[in-house]
Order: C-alpha cells, then structure tokens, then sequence
C-alpha cells in the first residue's frame, strides 16, 4: 500500500523529446507567420503556436525537475 501512494516522478527521456519536438513547431509555426507566410490565417496559428511553445517548456521544466 505505501509504495503506490509514494510514486516519485522519474526522468522520461520522451518528456524532454516531446517538449523539444513542441517548441520546434511552435517556433517553426511563429516563423512561418512573421516571415513567410504572405496569407494571413488569423490569430488562432499565432496562439496555438505560442501554446506549443508553453507546452515544449512546461514538459522541459518538468524533465529537469524529476529525479
């Protein structure tokens, strides 16, 4: 009983892959719509771009901070 409620969190090596792989898209995305792109989409690319970014941080953050 007390080693399930004591769950530690463990570095996952896809956590940081996956935090990398989402502030790569939103980057990517955010470039496309400040230099590339000469259609306009609208905001809703540029805020779900910068979610990604949030996001990729987030998962990085938590990568560092597991032991």
């Amino acid at each position: 009983m007390d080693t399930q409620n004591n769950k530690t969190k463990q570095k996952n090596i896809w956590t940081l892959i996956a935090g990398l792989a989402f502030i790569a898209i939103g980057g990517y995305r955010i470039y496309n719509h400040l230099y590339v792109d000469s259609v306009d989409y609208g905001n809703f690319r540029l805020i779900l771009a910068a979610v990604f970014i949030a996001y990729g941080a987030y998962s990085i953050y938590n990568y560092l901070k597991a032991e």
